[in-house]
């Protein structure tokens, strides 16, 4: 290759870098604005209503474009994969939802930013992989900040907290799952089965248990609907265009801008343990993620 074509392709690369973060920062502020959403709804709706209205209302906004572009588009041969992703995703949002409705957002936050632990648990006990040592130390420190913010002994531990934790737990394999199809599948298609699936998952559990919306719920709502659909759209282009290692430090955006949020709506201060606990979550995650990326390149 010439010396012009590599530098070409250098350029390129660094475009699609960019792209990728552009791309992680816009699902990060998004997914921030989620328990925003569900909290506003959640003084009287349940969290699995709320977990349908949200898939159910992402999906028709998807339809139009299917419609435009042609079902067949949505041919998979992963259909699978799909199913097992998406059964995690709908447990671990429902745990999610329900847990956002009874503590504070910024300490949930927090606490959610421990899925790329979870992700190597997870990858030890069903993959039988065997950890180097900076996973295991970057796993360790992170669980220590985890024990920061939940402080046992000083502060009851909750079912709201036990409830994030389950959900980080399936929402590593779920994220698993999203880099795996993002190989094979388009953002869009896979997004569609995403939506699809939870809405049908949701639905008889909801109707059970049915709270008609009202006319003061129609904005909560659609901010839910919106950011909750663009942000996994976002994520999962982001994941196309740029190493985890780039994208995953952009996650810290999530905890100032919902506990900015919480403090202007609901009057919630996010407490000294949450960010310093946070904070040692988030440094552990990365030099996880930029120390398996360098390996990665290495090898």
């Amino acid at each position: 290759m010439s010396a012009a074509g590599e530098e070409q392709g250098r350029g390129e690369a660094t475009h699609d870098v960019v792209r990728g973060v552009a791309w992680a920062v816009v699902a990060c502020v998004l997914y921030g604005i989620v328990p925003i959403g569900v909290r506003l709804l959640s003084d009287t709706m349940p969290a699995i209503e709320i977990v349908f209205l949200r898939n159910a209302g992402g999906l028709l906004i998807f339809l139009p474009y299917f419609a435009v572009v042609g079902f067949g588009r949505l041919r998979t041969k992963r259909i699978g994969a799909h199913l097992v992703r998406n059964t995690m995703n709908f447990t671990g949002m429902w745990f999610w939802f329900a847990a956002l409705a009874m503590m504070p957002l910024g300490q949930a936050v927090a606490l959610h930013f421990t899925i790329p632990l979870m992700a190597m648990i997870m990858a030890i006990v069903f993959l039988g992989e065997r950890p180097g040592a900076a996973r295991w130390v970057a796993t360790v420190v992170g669980f220590g900040g985890v024990l920061l913010i939940l402080r046992p002994g000083v502060a009851p531990v909750d079912l709201a907290a036990l409830f994030v934790l389950a959900s980080a737990l399936l929402y590593a394999g779920t994220s698993t799952y999203t880099r795996a199809l993002g190989r094979t599948d388009e953002p869009s298609v896979t997004t569609f089965y995403y939506l699809a699936m939870l809405a049908a998952f949701a639905a008889p559990f909801a109707f059970m248990d049915w709270v008609a919306p009202t006319t003061d719920d129609i904005v909560p709502l659609f901010i839910l609907i919106a950011s909750g659909t663009g942000a996994p759209y976002c994520l999962i282009r982001a994941f196309k265009l740029a190493e985890s290692s780039l994208v995953s430090p952009v996650e810290f955006i999530r905890l100032p801008f919902t506990a900015g949020f919480a403090w202007i709506l609901f009057g919630e201060v996010t407490d000294m343990w949450t960010w310093i606990g946070a904070g040692i979550i988030f440094t552990a995650t990365w030099y996880m993620t930029w120390s398996e990326s360098r390996a990665a390149r290495a090898g």
